[in-house]
C-alpha cells in the first residue's frame, strides 16, 4: 500500500508544475531535479519488468535489486539538490514538489535492502543462520543509512520514512512469529518457533531499536541539535 502514496505524491509533483509561474524561484530546483527524478522512474520501471517468471529463478532476482538500487542513487542526487536550498521553497512548495521525493527516497533505501534478502534467501543451498545473519545486517545498514542521511542532510522526513520502513518490517515478522508458532507436543505448554524463522525475535528487536535510532535523529535534525 505504500507505493500508492507514493506515486500519488509523483502525481501531484508533475501535474502540479503546469500550474506556477515560470518565474518563480522554484522552477530552477525542479529542472535540477528533473533529470535524475526520471531516472528514477525508467530504473523503477525496469524493476517492475524485473519480477517476471524468467527472472525469478538461477539467481536473476540480483537484478530487479541492481534496479531498485539504481533508483534509491537517482532519488538520493534529487534529494542533494533539494536540501542543499532550502531558501528555494516555501512550506507548501516542499509539500507540493519535494516532500514526495523525500519519501519516495526513503522507502526506495527500505525496498532495496528487502529486494537484496529476498534475492538472497531464494537463492539454491540457502542456509537459515546465513539468512538471518543477512537480515540482520540490513536491518543495521538501514539504520545507519537513515542516520547518516538524516543528520548530514538535516533531513528528517527521510529518518521517519525509515521508521516507517523498520516497523514493517517488524510487525511482518511479528505476525509470521505469531503464525508459526507452535505447541509442543509434551503437554508441556511451552512454545517453540519452527526452523525457517531461525533469527526472527532478533531481527524484531533490531528493527524496534533501529526505529527508536531513526526517530532520535529526526528530532535532532528537526531541533538542529
Amino acid at each position: 500500500l505504500i507505493w500508492i502514496p507514493i506515486f500519488l505524491g509523483n502525481l501531484v509533483l508533475v501535474v502540479a508544475q503546469f500550474f506556477i509561474s515560470e518565474a518563480s524561484p522554484v522552477v530552477i530546483l525542479l529542472k535540477k531535479i528533473a533529470g535524475p527524478f526520471i531516472v528514477a522512474q525508467l530504473f523503477q520501471s525496469l524493476w517492475c519488468a524485473a519480477f517476471r517468471p524468467r527472472y525469478s529463478k538461477n539467481n536473476l532476482m540480483y537484478i530487479s535489486t541492481l534496479c531498485l538500487m539504481a533508483t534509491t542513487y537517482s532519488l538520493s542526487r534529487a534529494h542533494t539538490i533539494v536540501v542543499a536550498q532550502p531558501r528555494s521553497y516555501s512550506n507548501m512548495q516542499y509539500s507540493m514538489y519535494f516532500l514526495p521525493v523525500t519519501i519516495y527516497f526513503g522507502w526506495a533505501a527500505i525496498a532495496s535492502l528487502v529486494n537484496l534478502n529476498s534475492a538472497y534467501v531464494i537463492r539454491k543451498n540457502s542456509a537459515p543462520k546465513l539468512n538471518a545473519w543477512m537480515g540482520h545486517a540490513s536491518v543495521v545498514s538501514a539504520t545507519l543509512f537513515g542516520v547518516f542521511i538524516t543528520v548530514q542532510r538535516l533531513a528528517p522526513v527521510f529518518g521517519l520514512v525509515i521508521c516507517w520502513g523498520l516497523l514493517s518490517v517488524a510487525d511482518s515478522t511479528k505476525q509470521r512469529i505469531s503464525i508459526n508458532v507452535k505447541k509442543k507436543d509434551d503437554g508441556s505448554g511451552k512454545e517453540k518457533v519452527i526452523a525457517a524463522l531461525h533469527g526472527a525475535k532478533t531481527q524484531m528487536y533490531l528493527c524496534w531499536g533501529g526505529t527508536f535510532i531513526c526517530a532520535s535523529a529526526s528530532l535532532f535534525a528537526t531541533l538542529g541539535i
